[in-house]
């Protein structure tokens, strides 16, 4: 286990992927795991699709985005990931030689691998850890689950305004504005579109008195009215 790892530890303890164990515990597994700290720069790719899985990542610090590119040139945003949060799980279980999407450092990233490896052997001292970590990682494959069945539900939307409306309402949780984690660019991506049929659709939800865009704020004017939309 590197020094740098062994300093994250503190910091990890409030992450899902490692709740309800302990500092000591989380440094018997760094060093059995054999867990390594990465660092990439803006635009990098973590792992590019084709590619063969080999680890599970979790960000320290910064953004991912996990998108599926296409000859076309087409680009599909499936999430963005942030810090505490893990990907690459969905191949840990199933039986998949590459990669299927790419994972491209927003900014600048912090991560550590973990090789797959630790979760399918058990060490001869069967470590309390090694449960916890398997049952967190259950939980969190279950979450996931439930995002992309939501996304599957934005995406069911006949007209980009109604995928607009449901996804700004998915992302208010009844609050009354939206703060962008995403540009226009990646946003469009994520509902099906093009940016300047999005761009075009916000103006005319901003005149109609739906919405209020202030750069990479989005009002909901009248919240009731979108929640008609759908």
């Amino acid at each position: 286990m590197t020094e740098q790892v062994r300093r994250c530890t503190k910091q990890l303890q409030d992450v899902h992927l490692f709740r309800n164990i302990s500092e000591a515990e989380l440094d018997k597994m760094f060093a059995c795991s054999k867990t390594v700290e990465r660092t990439f720069c803006d635009e990098s790719y973590i792992f590019r699709q084709g590619e063969q899985p080999k680890n599970l990542f979790l960000i320290l610090e910064g953004s991912v985005m996990l998108a599926k590119d296409f000859a076309s040139g087409k680009r599909d945003v499936l999430f963005l990931v942030e810090a505490g949060d893990v990907f690459g799980e969905m191949f840990l279980f199933a039986d998949a030689k590459k990669y299927w999407y790419d994972a491209i450092a927003q900014g600048s990233v912090r991560l550590l691998e973990i090789p797959w490896e630790f979760f399918y052997c058990f060490c001869s001292n069967a470590c309390e850890h090694h449960r916890l970590i398997t049952k967190n990682m259950l939980e969190i494959q279950s979450e996931k689950n439930f995002s992309m069945t939501k996304k599957l539900h934005l995406l069911s939307g006949t007209t980009l305004r109604e995928r607009i409306a449901l996804w700004l309402l998915e992302q208010a949780q009844e609050q009354d504005c939206v703060q962008l984690t995403m540009n226009r660019e990646e946003l469009a991506d994520y509902l099906g579109t093009t940016r300047p049929s999005l761009s075009r659709e916000l103006m005319k939800m901003q005149q109609e008195g739906l919405i209020v865009v202030e750069k990479s704020l989005i009002k909901l004017s009248d919240y009731s009215a979108l929640e008609e939309l759908y």
